[in-house]
């Protein structure tokens, strides 16, 4: 039911709409006076205005004469921030930071700084979308094999033979193995990544091996072995190698050793008496003595063919090393 009334005779609803009418102009003065203040600040949408700016406050150190920073703001175009995008991109950086001007000299207003600022992110962010550059998409270059060994020694501190775990590299022509055009992943190179994966993973974590395994390192073999021939041999040896291994549990394990022979098979240097140390982590664990026992008489030393010499003497040089 709607009833009509005198607001003559009903003094409060004169009140409400007087109280009405007044919220209503103060609003209106609010949002007129936000408007004139969002219009006060300044507009740098044209390139005249952000070079003025940029000259008042910006090249009486950042000019060609000078550099300043390594940076010459007189000689670049602001109308055309996407000529040079690494300049305006460092200039973007410092407005947004307030680093620049330095402090102790004259510096624009809070508004300024972000006027510019969004102006040439603006004339940048254009200019990219306009004609986007993803970089190098020819080629994506995957790890060589020294590349994937040096990865898992930061990354895990883990030595790996790579040889060993991943096929070779191919090489440009120009001889080098990590030019990503010719570097490419074939389905094998696939499989023998994911296997080197698992490997490393499980000795990363310490799981035991799934199975027993061998490894075999060898000395090169035209390699001079009369001087000490690694930093970590001791000091005063001669010939031997040092390896680093990664023993990926505790237990026990057998380490054989083979001396170098000649193309006969005849083991080099049994003549005299020779000793060999066999160290882990540097602490001397077995002594060897060989050479210097052969007994009868020895084959002619000569390159032709020649008759051998008493068996006992072709048993010993053959298998000296058969108790290492």
């Amino acid at each position: 039911v709607v009833r009509s009334f005198d607001e003559r005779c009903c003094p409060f609803w004169r009140g409400v709409r007087a109280l009405c009418g007044a919220a209503f102009v103060g609003v209106c003065g609010l949002v007129g006076s936000m408007v004139h203040a969002a219009s006060a600040q300044p507009s740098f949408e044209t390139a005249d205005e952000s070079r003025a700016m940029l000259d008042r406050y910006c090249v009486s150190c950042h000019n060609d004469r000078l550099q300043s920073g390594g940076l010459a703001l007189d000689v670049v175009d602001a109308a055309r921030p996407a000529a040079n995008p690494e300049i305006w991109e460092r200039v973007v950086g410092k407005l947004r930071s307030g680093a620049m001007p330095p402090g102790g000299r004259p510096r624009p207003s809070v508004e300024t700084y972000d006027a510019v600022a969004s102006a040439l992110e603006v004339a940048l962010d254009r200019a990219a979308a306009a004609s986007p550059n993803p970089g190098r998409t020819n080629a994506v270059h995957r790890l060589n094999r020294t590349e994937y060994r040096n990865a898992i020694r930061d990354l895990l501190a883990l030595d790996i033979d790579a040889g060993a775990l991943l096929p070779g590299d191919e090489t440009s022509d120009t001889g080098f193995d990590n030019n990503a055009a010719v570097l490419s992943v074939s389905t094998a190179q696939l499989e023998r990544y994911l296997s080197a994966a698992r490997y490393i993973t499980r000795l990363a974590v310490g799981l035991p091996p799934t199975g027993p395994g061998f490894e075999t390192f060898e000395v090169p073999l035209l390699l001079l072995q009369d001087d000490r021939q690694h930093q970590d041999l001791p000091l005063g040896s001669r010939g031997g190698t040092a390896v680093r291994y990664q023993f990926p549990i505790d237990g026990e394990y057998l380490i054989k050793i083979g001396l170098r022979t000649n193309w006969q098979d005849y083991i080099l240097g049994m003549g005299t008496a020779q000793q060999l140390d066999v160290r882990i982590d540097g602490v001397l664990v077995k002594r060897f003595s060989v050479g210097g026992e052969a007994t009868g008489r020895p084959a002619p030393l000569t390159f032709t063919i020649a008759e051998p010499g008493d068996p006992s003497w072709e048993s010993y040089v053959l298998n000296a090393d058969d108790a290492l």
